[in-house]
C-alpha cells in the first residue's frame, strides 16, 4: 500500500518553503522536482537538520511512462509548480493512472476549471483532486464558506484583500494578471473587467484602505459553490508602483499598456528577491475582508487574518495532505474548505475570524476612478 508523500517543485520558492515547513514538523516526504541543482541544495539543506526525513528525487514531466514510475510509491503529490497550467496535467493524467491523490496551489480560474473537469475520472479511480492550497484560494474558500453559513440567501459577495509581501512568482502572476482582461459575476453572468478600474475602501483593521478590482482573482468560481450568488466582486490592495502602471495617466501606465519594463515592474513589487525571508514572514500578515448582502440588503461583514500568504499556503497545504493520507479526504475535485471544513481558519496557526457587526463600520464604494482603458 503505498503511504508516502510527494511535494513537486521544491525548486520553486513556495515548494521549497512548504518542504521546510514539513520537516521542521517532522513530515517525512520525497522533494522532488526538475533542477537537479536546487533540488539538491535543498535535500542537503534539511539532511542536516533533520537526518532521514527528506529524501530528493529528480524528475521532468514529458515522458508519461517515467512519470507514473516516480509515483510507484506515493500516497499523495502536492503539485507547487508556478506554472501549474504547464505541469498540472501531466501530474494529473499520471495521479489518475497510479491511484495517487493530487494536490495543488493553482488560484487562475481556468487552472481550477481543468482541475474539477476530471472530478468523475477521479471518482472513478478512487483519488481525491484537491486545486487551490495556496493563500489566494484557501483564505477566500475559507472566508467565502463562513459568509455563506452567516448570510446563507446572500446574492451579493464582495472580498477584498490586504497580502504580505509578495515573491517573484507571485508578484509575476499579478503584474501578468493586470495586463489582460479578467472577469466579476454580474447578475449571474460572467462580464469583462479591467484590474482596477473600480476601487474601495476597507478597514482591514487599521483605518481605511484602498483596495482596487482585481478581475483575475477565482471568488467567483469560489462562490458560486457556497451560495446563491449573483454578483461577485474581488478586490486587493496594490502595490504603489502597480497602482501608478494601472491606474494613473502618464508614462508608467503607457509603458506598462505596451508591455515595456515589465520585468523591472515585477521586481519592483516583489523588492528584487525570489521571496520574503523568514523575518519578513515572521512578521507579516494578511487580511481578507468579505461581505455577504442578501436580497433585503441584510449585511454580514467579517475579516479572516492571517500569517503572511507563503505561510498560511504552507500550512493548509500540510494540513490538508495530512487528511488525504489519513484516509478522511472525499473522492472527486473539491476545494479546500469542502474537505477540511472550519480546519482552515480554526486549526491554522495564528489565525483569527472576526465577524463585523456594525455595518456601518466599513465600505464606501469610489465608482469614478479612471477605467484602465479610459484615455
Amino acid at each position: 500500500m503505498k503511504s508516502r508523500l510527494l511535494i513537486y517543485g521544491v525548486d520553486s520558492y513556495a515548494g521549497g518553503l512548504i518542504s521546510r515547513r514539513a520537516a521542521e514538523r517532522g513530515f517525512g516526504h520525497i522533494a522532488a522536482g526538475h533542477d537537479i541543482a536546487r533540488v539538491a541544495i535543498l535535500s542537503n539543506e534539511l539532511s542536516k537538520a533533520t537526518p532521514n526525513l527528506v529524501e530528493p528525487r529528480i524528475f521532468g514531466l514529458g515522458d508519461k511512462e517515467k512519470l507514473a514510475g516516480q509515483l510507484d510509491d506515493v500516497a499523495v503529490v502536492v503539485n507547487c509548480c508556478p506554472r501549474f497550467s504547464d505541469t498540472g496535467i501531466s501530474l494529473i493524467d499520471a495521479c489518475l493512472n497510479t491511484r495517487t491523490h493530487y494536490l495543488d496551489l493553482c488560484s487562475k480560474t481556468l487552472d481550477l476549471s481543468q482541475v474539477f473537469q476530471r472530478d468523475s475520472e477521479a471518482k472513478a479511480s478512487g483519488i481525491s483532486l484537491i486545486p487551490g492550497l495556496s493563500f489566494d484560494v484557501s483564505a477566500a474558500d475559507a472566508l467565502a464558506a463562513r459568509l455563506a453559513t452567516m448570510r446563507p440567501n446572500a446574492t451579493n459577495l464582495t472580498i477584498a484583500v490586504a497580502r504580505s509581501p509578495l515573491s517573484k512568482d507571485e508578484a509575476k502572476a499579478i503584474v501578468e494578471a493586470c495586463g489582460v482582461t479578467g472577469s466579476v459575476l454580474k447578475d449571474g453572468k460572467m462580464v469583462a473587467a479591467k484590474a482596477g478600474e473600480r476601487s474601495i475602501s476597507i478597514d482591514f483593521g487599521h483605518g481605511a484602505t484602498t483596495a482596487f478590482l482585481a478581475p483575475w482573482r477565482a471568488d467567483s468560481t469560489i462562490a458560486m459553490r457556497h451560495g446563491p450568488y449573483k454578483n461577485v466582486d474581488a478586490y486587493e490592495v496594490f502595490h504603489s508602483a502597480l497602482i501608478r502602471a494601472v491606474t494613473k495617466s502618464g508614462l508608467r501606465r503607457f509603458m506598462f499598456r505596451r508591455g515595456w519594463r515589465i520585468a523591472a515592474l515585477e521586481r519592483r513589487i516583489a523588492g528584487r528577491r525570489e521571496g520574503p525571508n523568514a523575518k519578513s514572514l515572521a512578521k507579516s500578515i494578511c487580511v481578507l475582508w468579505g461581505e455577504a448582502r442578501d436580497a433585503n440588503g441584510r449585511v454580514s461583514r467579517a475579516r479572516l487574518e492571517t500569517p503572511a500568504a507563503p505561510l498560511y499556503t504552507a500550512d493548509v497545504t500540510l494540513a490538508l495532505a495530512k487528511i488525504v493520507m489519513d484516509g478522511k479526504a472525499p473522492t472527486g475535485a473539491h476545494f479546500p474548505s469542502q474537505v477540511a471544513g472550519g480546519a482552515l481558519v480554526e486549526n491554522m496557526p495564528a489565525v483569527h475570524w472576526r465577524e463585523l457587526p456594525d455595518p456601518s463600520e466599513i465600505s464606501t464604494l469610489n465608482v469614478d476612478v479612471a477605467p484602465v482603458g479610459s484615455h
